[in-house]
């Protein structure tokens, strides 16, 4: 077993993760594989993600993809509740200052 492959066996997934688990199809370019006729294309579990304002693509072990789901759907939730947290605060300082002497 390659060391790799090793290391990313005892990765656990965070609990949050920023970005979007996709199904990437994609053709190999080997004229003689089943994808060079357009039929079947190669099919990679990724997760894709935003760093430096160019898109990133990291392949997801099968056996991963469920973790990392959950992380990104944890991740949402906890963006919407302090855009929430967020919207009501600033309600509060415009009412509160709307109200000045």
């Amino acid at each position: 077993m390659c060391w790799v492959i090793a290391a990313r066996e005892q990765l656990q997934v965070p609990r949050l993760v920023r970005g979007s688990v996709v199904v990437n199809r994609r053709r190999c370019g080997k004229p003689n594989c089943r994808c060079a006729e357009g039929t079947a294309q190669h099919e990679t579990t990724v997760l894709s993600y935003s760093q430096g304002g160019r898109t990133r693509f990291l392949t997801l072990p099968p056996d991963q993809v469920g973790a990392v789901r959950a992380a990104v759907e944890r991740y949402r939730v906890a963006q919407r509740r302090l855009q929430e947290e967020a919207d009501a605060g600033l309600a509060a300082l415009v009412e509160g200052w709307g109200q000045a002497p």
